[in-house]
């Protein structure tokens, strides 16, 4: 047993596996991301890559077995997922309709989502009606500076929405349709997927999410994982048994790997 614990102590990689066996599109799921296909294949091509892994020797009563620690493997799909999207928003938090985040190295928000693809310009002009419209916070100015201090790639756009004339009223969105996607990679205890959906049904109460991306594990990454945790399988079940009451479009995904 020593032989092979010292073994698998030294694998440093494994290839992230995306099955067919292992996706579930909630409530249509399936058809609003076929309107946008670009997105379905490339989030699936995104996890279909070679990551780093931290093995580790796990305990259950006597026995031992393999197990990767999930905190680099979280890591690496975050970091793949940047790499492939340069629109994806990480560490995402929503507030009266607006959306807040920070860079992929930010740190992580317990009661956000984990990564959004969501309108930066109409979020913005969310933000500007909260703090310059009708019903402005009264530290709207300090709000306004905070978010564009983050987000320097939408300052010129906000000079555009900040005419002086237009204080105190409230501003149309622009007309730009793209989908609300909001996203959560979840290997944490089980008790944590029933606060991933109450986050998203509140979500949904002030912005309409077109669909909600729920990342897990299934197969063999699974069985390297900790026991009680939330998987595939397992939101699976809560998504049928819910199905009337989670009526936000999910697609579950049940990463695999292979070592």
């Amino acid at each position: 047993m020593e032989f092979l614990e010292n073994d698998w102590k030294k694998m440093k990689n494994g290839k992230l596996i995306v099955n067919e066996e292992y996706q579930y599109f909630h409530n249509h799921s399936k058809e609003i991301l076929h309107f946008n296909k670009e997105f379905l294949e490339d989030f699936k091509e995104a996890l279909s890559k070679n990551i780093s892994i931290n093995p580790i020797i796990r305990k259950k009563q006597k026995f031992k077995y393999n197990g990767i620690k999930t905190e680099l493997l979280n890591k690496e799909i975050r970091s793949l997922l940047g790499l492939k999207f340069n629109k994806l928003k990480f560490e995402v938090n929503e507030k009266n309709g607006v959306y807040y985040f920070s860079s992929l190295e930010g740190k992580q928000q317990v009661a956000g989502f984990d990564f959004a693809l969501l309108n930066s310009k109409n979020n913005l002009i969310k933000l500007r009606n909260l703090c310059f419209g009708e019903l402005k916070y009264s530290d709207g100015r300090k709000r306004w500076d905070s978010f564009l201090k983050n987000n320097p790639d939408l300052m010129e756009f906000s000079k555009d929405i900040l005419p002086l004339e237009k204080m105190g009223e409230n501003i149309s969105l622009l007309n730009i349709n793209e989908p609300l996607i909001l996203g959560e990679i979840q290997f944490g205890n089980w008790g944590l997927v029933y606060r991933d959906f109450f986050k998203l049904l509140k979500a949904n109460v002030q912005t309409s999410v077109d669909c909600l991306v729920y990342v897990t594990c299934a197969g063999k990454l699974e069985g390297y994982l900790s026991e009680g945790i939330v998987t595939y399988s397992k939101t699976v079940s809560l998504l049928k048994e819910f199905s009337k009451v989670i009526n936000v479009p999910v697609w579950v995904i049940g990463l695999d790997i292979k070592i």
